[in-house]
């Protein structure tokens, strides 16, 4: 907790080490509650975060306020907040929309094949649960893509969201590529180290973005 209330205090925190604190991110800026999971996630899980904001908040250190489907919190000593919160929920209404994120996720999924050819890889499924006569039923779930490269086939998953992937998802995927004989494969944006090690455990590989 401390550290998160540090971020809110001194411009000296090491979250800014890159670049000097700005008009639009310093101290004294509001932050959306998913940007503080970010911000600090290679240090602490998400829980812990969010655990800390939450004790802040109860403390009165830190206000947090709701702006149509955001979250956003700040000092509660800030008293003009209301323009940046509103730019802030602008950017990500923008962002947010259904057809960038469908370019976003389109031009992800090139980027990934296009890694596996250069690679050696060889496609040999996409958006299937199917494999060698086998097919999963268990649930209505797919592999983004089946690769095959040396005589090893990986059942891939692909996502490159702001959250982690969920953990029933997560574990009933890592039971289909068992089922079908896949190595599985997955390339996130980040993944807790409950994750991490859950794959290394059945012999498979996650990959950052």
């Amino acid at each position: 907790m401390d550290d998160v209330e540090e971020f809110f205090s001194s411009g000296n925190h090491w979250a800014y080490k890159y670049v000097d604190p700005t008009p639009s991110c310093n101290p004294d800026s509001p932050y959306h509650r998913k940007q503080i999971e970010v911000i600090f996630e290679n240090r602490y899980p998400p829980w812990d975060v969010n655990n800390a904001v939450d004790k802040l908040v109860s403390r009165g250190f830190l206000k947090l306020v709701t702006f149509g489907r955001a979250h956003f919190v700040f000092r509660s000593d800030i008293r003009y907040y209301i323009r940046k919160v509103k730019r802030r929920h602008e950017i990500i209404e923008t962002y947010s929309q259904s057809t960038i994120t469908a370019a976003l996720g389109k031009w992800g999924e090139k980027l990934v094949k296009y890694m596996f050819r250069l690679n050696g890889f060889e496609i040999v499924g996409r958006n299937t649960n199917e494999f060698q006569g086998k097919k999963w039923t268990k649930t209505n779930e797919d592999s983004d893509l089946i690769v095959g490269r040396d005589y090893i086939a990986y059942g891939v998953e692909v996502k490159n969201t702001l959250p982690y992937m969920e953990a029933d998802e997560f574990l009933s995927k890592l039971e289909m590529c068992k089922f079908l004989g896949l190595v599985p494969l997955w390339i996130l944006r980040n993944a807790p180290e409950v994750q991490f090690n859950t794959m290394k455990a059945n012999s498979g590989f996650i990959f950052g973005f």
